[in-house]
Order: C-alpha cells, then sequence, then structure tokens
C-alpha cells in the first residue's frame, strides 16, 4: 500500500481504533526509536549522531501534547517481512510509506504518499531510493524506522513525532476482522508482474466497478503499480484506507480493541504511547470524512532512468516542500 501495502496507510485511519486495548502491549507498543541527529562533516554531507543521554538525565521527548492544540505528523510504514525474505536473511523492506499530519484543534487531516522510487540523501549513506532507507536502518543502531524518519526529516523538512507500521499479515488481518472491503474500481487493472510467494510473479486483474475485497484480495489492490504507477497506487491505498474506515467506525470497533490486539500483536508496531493512542481514538471518531485530505507529488517529481537502467523519481525539492507545507498549515 506501504507500499506494503499501504498497508502503512491503513493505519493512519484503523491505529487509533484497533490498538485502543491493553494487551499485546510489549508486541505493539515499542520503545521510541532513537531520534539520530543530522550533522554535516566536513566534506558537506550529512551524517547521523546518536545521542545517548546521561543516566541522570531525562530523555527528550518531542511529542505534542495530545491535550493541546498541537499538530501532530505520523509516518505509516507498510513492511514486508514475508517468509522468503526472512529465510535468505535480507533485511526487512518499506513498501509504503505515508505522512500523516493532525491538527486536533480544526480536526483536519492530511495525508501524503511518499513514493518508493524518490531519490532522496539518506543521511550517513548518500543518495538512494527512499525505501532503501528503511533496510539501512534495520542493519544498523537506527533502526528501520528511526533512519525512514531521519530521512524524511531531512529532505522534506517536516517533524516527524511518532511512527507505526504493519506487515503484509497485519493489513490482511485487519481487512478479513472488518469482513472485508468494498471498493470502486475506477479503472481496469491488469498486472503481469505482481509478487507472489517464493520472488515469484502473478497475473492480477480487476475489472471496473464496485466490488467486495478480503484481505489478501485488498492487499494485491494497493500494492500493484505495474499498470499504471506509483502515484495511481498512493490513490487506492487511499481509497481503501477510507472505506475501512468508515467501516470501522460503523462496526463500533473501538469496543472490540481488546480481541483485535490480540490477534494484531506481533503485526503492528508503534511507538504512541498508549495513553496517546487512546486520545487519537477518540479524536479519529470526530473526524469528518470530508475533513481528510489527500495530497501527492506527482507534479513535484520528474522521471529519471540511470546509465545502469535503475528508474528514480528526482524531485524538485522547493515544490516538495511547498506541498508539505500547504499539507501542515490548515487555517484555523
Amino acid at each position: 500500500m506501504v507500499s506494503l501495502l499501504l498497508v502503512g496507510g491503513l493505519l493512519a485511519y484503523l491505529i487509533p481504533i484497533l490498538l485502543a486495548a491493553h494487551r499485546a502491549y510489549g508486541e505493539v507498543f515499542v520503545t521510541p526509536v532513537p531520534r539520530p541527529t543530522v550533522v554535516i562533516n566536513p566534506l558537506g554531507t550529512p551524517e547521523l549522531v546518536l545521542e545517548t543521554p546521561e543516566p541522570h538525565e531525562p530523555t527528550p521527548t518531542l511529542l505534542p501534547n495530545w491535550n493541546g492544540t498541537e499538530r501532530i505528523n505520523i509516518l505509516l510504514l507498510g513492511v514486508d517481512t514475508t517468509p522468503e525474505r526472512v529465510a535468505q536473511g535480507d533485511p526487512p523492506r518499506s513498501d509504503t510509506m505515508i505522512l500523516v499530519s493532525i491538527d486536533p484543534v480544526t480536526r483536519q487531516v492530511g495525508m501524503l504518499p511518499i513514493p518508493r522510487d524518490l531519490l532522496v540523501t539518506i543521511p550517513g549513506y548518500g543518495d538512494d531510493k527512499i525505501n532503501a532507507a528503511y533496510a539501512y536502518g534495520a542493519q544498523s543502531a537506527f533502526t528501520g524506522p528511526g533512519l525512514v524518519r531521519a530521512t524524511i526529516e531531512y529532505n522534506f523538512g517536516i517533524p516527524i513525532h511518532y511512527f507505526a507500521e504493519v506487515d503484509f499479515q497485519g493489513f490482511i488481518r485487519i481487512v478479513d476482522t472488518l469482513g472485508g472491503v468494498t471498493v470502486d474500481v475506477p479503472a481496469p487493472i491488469k498486472d503481469d508482474e505482481h509478487p507472489a510467494e517464493g520472488f515469484n510473479y502473478t497475473r492480477l486483474y480487476f475489472p471496473t466497478g464496485l466490488q467486495h475485497m478480503d484481505g489478501r484480495t485488498a492487499l494485491r489492490y494497493v500494492r500493484t503499480r505495474h499498470d499504471d504507477n506509483d502515484f495511481a497506487r498512493g490513490a487506492r491505498q487511499q481509497q481503501v484506507l477510507e472505506a475501512l474506515r468508515e467501516q470501522a467506525i460503523q462496526l463500533e470497533l473501538l469496543a472490540r480493541a481488546s480481541e483485535l490486539i490480540d490477534e494484531l500483536g506481533g503485526t503492528v508496531r508503534t511507538d504512541l504511547r498508549p495513553r496517546d493512542v487512546l486520545a487519537l481514538a477518540r479524536l479519529g471518531v470526530e473526524i469528518d470524512k470530508d475533513d481528510i485530505h489527500s495530497y501527492s507529488l506527482q507534479g513535484a517529481v520528474s522521471d529519471y532512468w540511470a546509465p545502469n537502467g535503475a528508474f528514480y523519481l528526482v524531485a524538485n525539492w522547493p515544490a516538495v516542500r511547498q506541498i508539505v507545507a500547504e499539507m501542515t498549515a490548515a487555517p484555523r
């Protein structure tokens, strides 16, 4: 979705509902990941430094007060941890990234999918596709979410207060728990190279019109991109998330959160604190769907094929930061 399905994106709406429970905290609510500082070395390139506080010093808190008026930015990640990848010793890979910005006063929400092929500067690692940051971080003290967060903050100029991630199985379980999801497919989709088990490929086809999908089918719908592009996939991810949010509210899932958390334990992780999740849950059910706004980087990037055949999206960074500014500047 997140890419992973955007699975990451799914959390934009459902984490407040599905995680408001008091079980499996050790699996879902994790210790805040390291927040490295970006420094410019003598060569003029960015590097990361982890600052460990002294034992008598409190750990610095960079999180807004949910009881106040501060805007909160959450990084949603869809992570590929398939058995084949684990068996080969490959690090987890982020398949979907979505920035969600929430204004608790105006109850306005902005969503910005970040395309996986976007060329960025990964502090300490150089220029690469943004979806490489998670794998690099997973093999270091920075952690996957920690390095992705630092990369986005450095390139996009926006603070990331929390992260939430879900793997493929978590997304499938969420959709199936809701009884599936109904989406209106706007145009036929044919994908002859959709990832399948064992690093193989399978053929997908979605006809136009209303379709009710189970979790596995919905995952394929939000991951497919070979018939169009990453921006169309981002639109599908947001479409599915909106449908799931409405369905979750109608089913009053907040009251069933305890049983759901047991089902999702191990497939969903966040550094949101339990009390913040509860506050976010209360806020989430009060947000009108018309106040959830979608943004896109499509007009701020250009295609580039490297001599080695690799494909990148090259950003016009002033234009990108203008989009971010618009998303985080809702009038009060």
